[in-house]
């Protein structure tokens, strides 16, 4: 696919010169730097770890305190291949598991109509999404992903759905519980809603036939795994969950450490993964072209939603997620956070992921700043493929004007300085930091240190021990 060789492509240079850079200027040295453009690509582990970062970040903001449950919807072994020739299918996935979400949520009226239709007293709609025009439902709140793979590498498509507890009767204006499911329903209204669209879409002899095997040798339905949560789920089990399943949504299959070892003379590859069922670690030894083979697979086409938001979760259902956030904060005794004021919150948080951010917290350096102790200013920048103009030069107003649309917006220069410079905790002097591990010491710069802390939401200096890696290095008292 062209799509698998763009991807691989852009993953090989990235943080390379030919895809771009910026140049940053010493106002008082007159010293320069070039800081390289990267990927972005969905294939490549660096920045696909800082897109899933965003991406969990968003969710994480916009989901309601209170209790979600972890959904995943899987299908039989025998329907893999028809999504595999054509990746268009796995729409439906999405499609099918949130029309099984709408159908539980509003069973009385999913009974009635299934019921009238068996007696053609009611047609069928020819909308794939299930009371997308009726009135009076009961909107839930669910936001899923796609993922395509299992830890053998196999092409074993399924969905994770984080599905809030509580719906919106819209006929009577109040919440509605969804705690209780009842987990045969569940399964067999999953198996028919994605039969039913698989069927439309494929429309073949051959398929009706295995349509009618499978009813035949899944009496209970496709495996459904929706687990209730605990008694006791607080914000960061909800937190935790969406970090789950975000995390394979923009990188790789598999990472870099799975592979033990690589035999360049016999083309031989040893990798390992840890079996679900038992935790056990199978090892794999294979030709490169196989491991390769199974690895490009998983690359979705351009453009693809991995994520996906629906019910009052949706971008469209403003009024409605309002409405929601007034009857749980008038539930739980809070204060009501309208959707605007969230996604304030949300895009606050991810300006937090520009790259400058990440390099001071993780390597405690500044790369901007200068050897002389002087922060650079922004110069230009060189990008090969704006405009379709190849070695141009644009000022920094032409750059912000030809803005990648698949880069997220970031902080520029100047703001993360004056986020840096003003913070209530910064320390313009060097400060003493020692190591309780390996009781190591040494002087850091304050503005960074306090970074880190308003990051992690500490009121002590720490960060990580620069000298064995290990150990926490803390401020030492004067």
């Amino acid at each position: 696919r062209d799509v698998t060789y763009k991807n691989i492509l852009d993953t090989i240079l990235c943080g390379s010169v030919y895809l771009g850079f910026d140049t940053y200027e010493c106002p008082d040295c007159g010293f320069e730097t070039t800081i390289p453009h990267t990927c972005k690509s969905r294939f490549c582990s660096k920045c696909a770890a800082k897109s899933a970062k965003q991406r969990s970040i968003s969710i994480s903001a916009m989901t309601f305190s209170c209790k979600h449950r972890h959904i995943v919807f899987t299908v039989a072994q025998e329907l893999r291949d028809y999504f595999i020739r054509d990746r268009s299918l796995l729409d439906l996935l999405f499609i099918a598991s949130r029309n099984t979400i709408s159908a539980l949520a509003n069973d009385a009226k999913f009974r009635k109509n299934k019921r009238l239709e068996k007696h053609r007293k009611l047609r069928k709609s020819s909308s794939p999404y299930l009371y997308k025009d009726t009135k009076d439902n009961v909107v839930f709140g669910a936001i899923s992903t796609l993922h395509t793979f299992g830890r053998p590498l196999e092409f074993n498509p399924h969905i994770h759905m984080l599905v809030c507890q509580d719906a919106l009767n819209l006929r009577k204006d109040c919440i509605k519980s969804l705690a209780y499911m009842d987990f045969n329903k569940l399964r067999k209204t999953w198996m028919y809603q994605i039969l039913d669209l698989l069927d439309r879409k494929i429309n073949t002899r051959q398929f009706h036939a295995l349509k009618n095997y499978l009813y035949k040798n899944y009496p209970d339905g496709f495996y459904v795994y929706a687990k209730e949560p605990k008694k006791d789920q607080s914000e960061d089990d909800v937190d935790d969950t969406v970090a789950y399943i975000t995390r394979y949504t923009n990188r790789p299959v598999m990472a870099e450490s799975r592979i033990v070892e690589y035999n360049d003379t016999t083309k031989m590859i040893h990798w390992f993964y840890n079996r679900h069922e038992d935790d056990k670690r199978i090892d794999v030894t294979e030709r490169v072209e196989r491991f390769i083979q199974k690895v490009i697979r998983h690359c979705p086409d351009e453009n693809f939603k991995m994520t996906r938001y629906y019910g009052f979760y949706s971008n469209r259902s403003t009024r409605h997620y309002n409405r929601m956030a007034e009857l749980l904060a008038h539930k739980q005794k809070k204060e009501t956070q309208y959707k605007k004021e969230r996604q304030a919150i949300a895009k606050i948080q991810i300006q937090k992921t520009h790259f400058r951010y990440f390099m001071i917290q993780s390597f405690q350096r500044d790369p901007i700043k200068c050897r002389c102790g002087m922060i650079m200013n922004y110069a230009e920048t060189y990008n090969p493929f704006e405009g379709g103009r190849k070695n141009d030069i644009h000022t920094k107003k032409d750059a912000s004007t030809h803005q990648n649309i698949s880069e997220v917006k970031p902080l520029t220069p100047e703001e993360v300085d004056e986020m840096l410079l003003h913070d209530d905790t910064y320390e313009s002097d060097k400060v003493l930091m020692k190591c309780d591990r390996c009781g190591c010491e040494m002087e850091l710069d304050g503005y960074i240190l306090s970074e880190i802390a308003e990051a992690d939401g500490d009121d002590e200096l720490s960060c990580i021990c620069m000298k064995c890696g290990k150990g926490t290095m803390h401020q030492v008292k004067k």
